[in-house]
């Protein structure tokens, strides 16, 4: 659907978002990858309105601060400005909503989302710095250059949590990394060795899918 050139796709599309049900988001999505710089509010129509009162409109935006959020494609929609809506919650006193924010900042494909996300390489929570490691392949993989995350993501592979040595060591494995990885090789302990010279061979821990197309 996303590559699709049949002509009125996107208008078909469009017209049964309304009476899509549970396959909304992923139609969302499609719209979405298919054009990023489309007007968003065929996707936050379904939580706000420009037009809705003060409370409802708030209420609406909390999608930036959800799954829904990536779920519906809206991290990739440039005029939904994502990066700048999602980016306070990177420092949050609630681990979840940090979680939650590299998470969809990883998933803009935008050079922005880089500081914020390499922030949280050096969070208090491991389940936090093994998201941010993930959110930097993420980043990698759409095209976004992230030399400058490499130092901290070296760091992680002194993590006691083989989760974030794991996510580390796979984004450092990345071609234009993979030196810094190689160097790095020699200090490391047992576990995280074992850990590098798997991604080193090109075995290395899954990303889990954002969304049903993600590849």
């Amino acid at each position: 659907m996303i590559e699709s050139t049949e002509p009125g796709a996107e208008e078909i599309i469009l017209g049964s978002l309304d009476d899509a049900g549970p396959v909304r988001p992923l139609l969302c999505r499609v719209l979405a990858e298919r054009d990023p710089d489309r007007d968003p509010r065929f996707a936050l129509r379904h939580f706000y309105a420009e037009t809705d009162g003060p409370v409802r409109r708030w209420l609406g935006q909390e999608v930036y601060r959800s799954p829904w959020v990536w779920l519906y494609g809206i991290t990739r929609l440039r005029r939904a400005k994502p990066v700048e809506r999602i980016t306070p919650d990177a420092t949050h006193w609630l681990a979840t909503r940090r979680q939650i924010a590299v998470t969809a900042l990883g998933d803009t494909a935008d050079p922005a989302a880089l500081p914020p996300v390499v922030g949280r390489l050096r969070d208090s929570k491991w389940w936090v710095r093994s998201e941010a490691a993930a959110a930097v392949r993420r980043l990698a993989w759409s095209g976004v250059p992230v030399g400058s995350a490499s130092e901290a993501l070296l760091r992680c592979l002194q993590h006691d949590r083989q989760e974030v040595i794991e996510q580390a060591a796979a984004a450092l494995a990345f071609p234009s990394l993979r030196e810094r990885l190689v160097w790095s090789r020699a200090t490391l302990m047992p576990l995280a060795g074992a850990v590098v010279d798997n991604a080193l061979d090109g075995v290395v821990a899954p990303l889990t899918p954002l969304w049903p197309g993600e590849m």
